[in-house]
């Protein structure tokens, strides 16, 4: 196993690896490349669940997020999306500053989205009033954003990549989706020769309302983390598996024929803790890396 801190330093001094904003990366040659191989090969597990691939947009409205009481469990990470007032005086007052960098955050109007704080909000929310007559499963990736207080490259950002799958159906339908993909995310972890382990895990939810989630989670082991490590006495969540319950069929009106909200589960992939294992894993040099699951000739390798 490497360094963390020597990874991301060799990555930085190579200029392959930069942070524009603290909790924003930037990647280039053959890290990036690396990192393009690893989502297509978390894409095709992805694939043998579902070939219902949606492209989420990169933001999502405040109903939907209050409909899924995002507010009251995770405020802490909310960054909204908001653009400069339409206002020809303020905008005149940017255009001409001194330092428009300054001038820009007094003109800026109150935002109207949210960046996506994680993907499968989408899916809960196109399929708001639906009836499903057979269990239904959806895979989509992209860009989401969590303000924490601090951000560490490739392991805690503030802007990452994720990919998801999310399962409608039954209860037993939900749980079973859940055992096989947890199967299969050993498997990749094994064929990237990585090492990890999956554990109970629970939600750092905020108020003390939301709370109570927290302990339903730990009780029924709703929640599950595949962690591999990043150094000899640090783990990573790389992967969630989670079980909801009804609890987004009640808030989207999503129901079974018989009109019972239906069960969903999430499986959650963070692709830059992916790519920071595996780095740390095999180290910084693309000539000493494995083949990889697919695409094998994408990235140089031994």
């Amino acid at each position: 196993m490497w360094p963390r801190n020597q990874v991301l330093a060799t990555l930085s001094a190579r200029g392959q690896l930069w942070e524009p904003v603290p909790g924003v990366v930037a990647l280039r040659g053959d890290v990036a490349q690396l990192s393009r191989v690893l989502e297509r090969t978390i894409a095709a597990l992805c694939e043998a669940e579902s070939t219902d691939d949606w492209r989420v947009p990169p933001a999502i409205d405040f109903a939907s997020l209050t409909r899924a009481e995002y507010f009251t469990s995770f405020p802490q990470w909310l960054t909204a999306a908001c653009h400069l007032s339409d206002d020809v005086d303020a905008l005149r007052g940017v255009a001409e500053h001194e330092d428009p960098s300054s001038a820009v955050r007094e003109a800026l109007a109150p935002p109207k989205a949210v960046l996506n704080p994680a993907v499968c909000y989408h899916v809960y929310a196109g399929l708001a009033g639906s009836i499903l007559d057979a269990p239904r499963l959806v895979t989509a990736q992209g860009a989401c954003w969590r303000h924490e207080s601090s951000h560490r490259p490739l392991e805690r950002g503030w802007a990452f990549t994720m990919r998801e799958i999310v399962c409608l159906g039954s209860m037993n339908e939900a749980r079973a989706f859940l055992v096989r993909t947890m199967d299969r995310v050993w498997e990749l972890m094994r064929a990237l020769g990585l090492q990890g382990a999956v554990e109970v895990a629970n939600d750092p939810f905020f108020a003390p309302a939301a709370r109570a989630k927290q302990l339903l989670q730990q009780l029924m082991e709703l929640k599950h983390e595949l962690l591999l490590p990043i150094d000899p006495r640090r783990r990573i969540a790389a992967t969630s598996f989670n079980l909801h319950g009804s609890f987004f069929g009640d808030a989207f009106d999503i129901t079974l024929p018989s009109g019972e909200p239906v069960t969903t589960a999430c499986v959650a992939f963070g692709i830059e803790r992916w790519l920071l294992a595996f780095l740390v894993q095999h180290g910084p040099d693309a000539a000493r890396w494995p083949s990889l699951p697919v695409d094998d000739n994408a990235v140089p390798h031994a």
